[in-house]
């Protein structure tokens, strides 16, 4: 978090220096802080004023477009299951009284994680195409 504040240029918790110093003997940080730098590099060259009027919806209707009815219903399957599971986990919160209230904000949370990752592989992960790092618009 310190290394990412310093890159923004906001003050941290850790002085440059500290920072320096504890990626030097540590190589996870060291590998997670090269890909920081490396994006933050190309986020600093995309003109963003270039880009304020770009219509999304051709790229978004071809994407929809593209996408195979099994794929669609599939898609719509786990979204309706999902719907169901919540909903009956809400149920089952009012009707049992349930009392561990981490549990009860974790398992909705696990459950949505889930169906995201199986729509995008990692819903954590940070993608950038080629196209958006050389600045050609949204994509």
């Amino acid at each position: 978090m310190a290394a990412m504040a310093l890159l923004d240029g906001e003050p941290g918790s850790l002085t440059s220096e500290q920072v320096d110093a504890h990626v030097a003997g540590c190589d996870g940080c060291h590998g997670a802080l090269a890909g920081l730098r490396t994006l933050h590099a190309h986020l600093n060259r995309v003109d963003y004023s270039d880009h304020l009027d770009v219509d999304l919806w051709p790229v978004i209707h071809q994407h929809v477009a593209s996408g195979s009815p099994r794929q669609a219903l599939r898609e719509s399957g786990a979204i309706i299951g999902l719907t169901a599971v919540l909903c009956a986990w809400r149920l089952a919160q009012l009707l049992l009284d349930l009392p561990a209230p981490v549990v009860n904000s974790v398992v909705p949370l696990a459950m949505i994680v889930v169906v995201l990752w199986h729509f995008t592989g990692d819903p954590f992960a940070i993608r950038v195409s080629s196209h958006q790092l050389q600045g050609g618009g949204a994509s």
